[in-house]
């Protein structure tokens, strides 16, 4: 239900109100020019002394209507110069001080451009008026509006010329916005404040993106908006947006690569899409890595609302981490030209496998197979292209004596049980954003997995294990593997082929395995199955890494994998995809903090962040358990940071941040969408914002007088002549 609203009268200058003295003068004029007459007898006098007599009444009436419209006159002028104008406050006095919020949309789509100005630069421009509109006495609070919006002036401030100032200097971020969020910093501002009289002024381009609260947050937004409403603030927004627009983003950027190695050929895949309503013609994308400029896309049509693949076949020479970028021709919305990807470039990977059953007689071994499959020129002595994986084979009781951190992937093959320390050692590695792969085999004791790996699903294992299924030394019962139509990206390069190679997967006989029980609601996602339906290879996310738990054994002892062709590529694909979350950490959404982890020995390590403003930001890692962990929330901005780390790490890398391509939709809400997706917020909409960007103080009032007093004057002058003329013919 609406709160009450009482109208109030108030002026813009008051203190002119002063020149209503100058009513008086009609007044004194009259009363100076009445004469005192002295009488003389005259005869004829008695003829006009009766004719006076008869039409005295009506001559002073005259005079009276005259004075009244010539003094009404000059109250009418002096008033309009004072600009009067009614409030509606809820329940409030006009002339009291007031508590202005101003609410800037800082989110991407305000960088959108139109003559050679910002929608942000034009509410900028606005929220200065507003201030400089301000009475004396009254208070400004700033916030942005942004994912997560930032209170740039909490306590209303008096010292309109300082927030002026702070208006001047704001800047807008690259990402979209926490409507929720934004509401309650509002409700908490209003809340600090012991100003009576409350106005909340939203700035904003009206995006649909923006302003859209998702489900989930309904129950929330309705709180926030009911506590609001409580304070019976004076809302008002006002519409920056105008419909249409053109735009075109490059909305998506990656490689078709998981891991990238020196002298390894990658795909770099990008999209470009048109959101405007109009065809967007000769459309083309640039690749440019390191800064320096590489190929250009065929130029294509995109008609509104398509997409256009592209597509740059790339080969990195040196290893080290590069910035590429994907680009189009600038658009009124520029932010969202361009794409980038941080992408490491390693030598090679170095994989550690932990030999549950090490054995020197060649194939007899765990990891034997294995590490033939993932380093086949390196076991065969072949003179050709070298692998990018670089395989190091330690025993079981190695394992504890061993740094982890320089590896890739750690693989553990039928290793028996683990130390709780091994498994804190495990962990930490995750959280550095290494994998982890683990095969079964029968020394595995899955008490002990079930306890200290998967601890009831709060572990690093993706699911519990389960007696074994077959028996391999008897080999009665043979298992197939199904590839679940090749939905995992671990199968999917055989959808598609020719029989002969699928053969060399489904006709691998699998004699004994562990039963993977998967918990409900996780993450995990089965790669592989056995034709049982049971999982045959689980992969899930952990930490900042990657787990890849497999039911059988890595060798011929209970299965027949390792001899088909099948075995190696797959096994590539195991290890590439656990080594990628190295990868995947170095790219993040604009907005959402960036971690990363380092080794124990680097906490208190400094730490500074070049941004993609060219701004320093200092601080320093913090121990977190096991590790040293970087934590760094300051990433508004769309673009590559450097992050430089000192000693005893002294280290170098980089991370981008990409904006949200919800962002570049530009599509917006009108007043009446607006209100059905947030009920229960009383607002005022304005979307003449030229007109208030002259005279910005009539935000906060409602039914000006002043033009209509000044109409009022001219109607009173020439009645007043006509007054005058008519009067004047009438005594004659």
């Amino acid at each position: 239900m609406n709160s009450p609203l009482i109208w109030a009268l108030g002026f813009a200058n008051a203190p002119l109100l002063y020149g209503l003295a100058a009513a008086a003068v009609p007044i004194i004029i009259h009363l100076l020019n009445r004469r005192k007459f002295r009488e003389v007898t005259w005869a004829a006098m008695r003829f006009l002394l009766a004719a006076i007599r008869k039409n005295q009444r009506r001559i002073r009436i005259e005079q009276w209507i005259l004075l009244a419209v010539r003094t009404l006159v000059i109250l009418l002028v002096v008033a309009a110069m004072a600009k009067p104008f009614l409030e509606s406050f809820g329940m409030v006095i006009a002339g009291r001080r007031v508590h202005r919020v101003l609410v800037l949309d800082a989110s991407l789509s305000m960088g959108y451009t139109s003559a050679g100005t910002s929608r942000f630069e034009q509410a900028k421009a606005l929220a200065a008026q507003l201030v400089k509109a301000s009475r004396r006495g009254d208070a400004i609070s700033v916030i942005l509006m942004g994912q997560p919006p930032r209170v740039v002036i909490g306590d209303p401030s008096p010292n309109l010329r300082e927030v002026e100032k702070e208006v001047g200097e704001l800047a807008m971020t690259h990402g979209g916005t926490d409507l929720t969020a934004t509401f309650a910093a509002v409700d908490r501002v209003l809340e600090a404040s012991t100003i009576g009289q409350k106005e909340v002024v939203f700035l904003t381009d009206l995006q649909a993106a923006s302003w859209r609260p998702p489900a989930e947050a309904a129950a929330a937004l309705k709180r926030v908006l009911a506590r609001i409403e409580a304070r019976q603030p004076r809302s008002v927004l006002i519409d920056l947006g105008r419909p249409g627009g053109e735009n075109r983003a490059v909305t998506d950027l990656h490689l078709d690569a998981p891991v990238v190695t020196v002298g390894t050929p990658v795909w770099v895949r990008g999209v470009v899409r048109n959101f405007s309503a109009t065809r967007a013609e000769g459309v083309r994308a640039r690749l440019t890595v390191d800064g320096r400029l590489g190929p250009e896309s065929p130029e294509e049509d995109l008609p509104p609302g398509g997409e256009l693949p592209v597509a740059f076949r790339h080969q990195f020479s040196s290893p080290g981490e590069s910035v590429l970028e994907v680009s189009i021709p600038e658009d009124p919305l520029k932010l969202d030209d361009r794409r980038r990807l941080v992408v490491p470039v390693r030598e090679s990977l170095n994989v550690l496998l932990v030999d549950g059953h090490f054995q020197s007689e060649p194939y007899k071994a765990e990891t034997d197979y294995l590490a033939q499959a993932l380093s086949p020129t390196e076991a065969e002595g072949s003179p050709g292209q070298p692998s990018p994986l670089r395989v190091e084979v330690i025993s079981e009781s190695q394992l504890p004596r061993r740094e982890l951190t320089p590896y890739d992937v750690v693989v553990l093959c039928n290793v028996a049980q683990f130390s709780p320390a091994e498994v804190s050692a495990l962990e930490d590695y995750l959280k550095q954003g290494g994998g982890v792969v683990i095969f079964g085999g029968d020394q595995v004791l899955p008490e002990t997995y079930n306890r200290l790996l998967y601890d009831d699903g709060k572990g690093l294992l993706p699911a519990s294990l389960g007696p074994t299924v077959g028996d391999a030394a008897k080999k009665e019962s043979a298992f197939g593997f199904d590839p679940i139509g090749y939905r995992h990206p671990l199968v999917a390069e055989y959808q598609g082929e020719a029989n002969a190679v699928i053969i060399g997967l489904t006709r691998a006989h699998t004699y004994q395995y562990h039963k993977l029980m998967i918990p409900k609601g996780s993450k995990a996602s089965v790669a592989l199955a056995f034709e049982t339906g049971d999982p045959a290879i689980i992969e899930a996310p952990r930490h900042r890494g990657t787990v890849v738990l497999v039911a059988t054994s890595a060798d011929t002892g209970w299965t027949t994998w390792p001899v088909h062709l099948s075995y190696p590529p797959i096994m590539q694909q195991i290890i590439l995809r656990a080594s990628a979350g190295r990868l995947s950490e170095r790219n993040i959404r604009v907005g959402q903090p960036y971690d990363q982890s380092f080794a124990a020995p680097g906490a208190a390590a400094p730490v500074s962040v070049l941004t993609p403003k060219g701004q320093i930001v200092e601080t320093r890692l913090q121990p977190a358990g096991g590790v040293s962990q970087f934590h760094f929330e300051q990433t508004d901005l769309s673009g590559p940071y450097q992050v430089r780390i000192g000693p005893p790490l002294n280290t170098e890398s980089w991370f981008a941040a990409n904006p949200d391509p919800a962002e570049s939709n530009l599509a917006k809400l009108d007043q009446a969408a607006l209100a059905e997706l947030i009920p229960g917020w009383n607002f005022i909409y304005v979307s003449d914002w030229n007109n208030l960007n002259q005279d910005a103080g009539s935000v906060g009032r409602r039914g000006e007088l002043h033009r209509p007093l000044l109409y009022a004057v001219l109607v009173l002058l020439l009645v007043e002549s006509i007054l005058a003329w008519k009067f004047g013919h009438n005594e004659s």
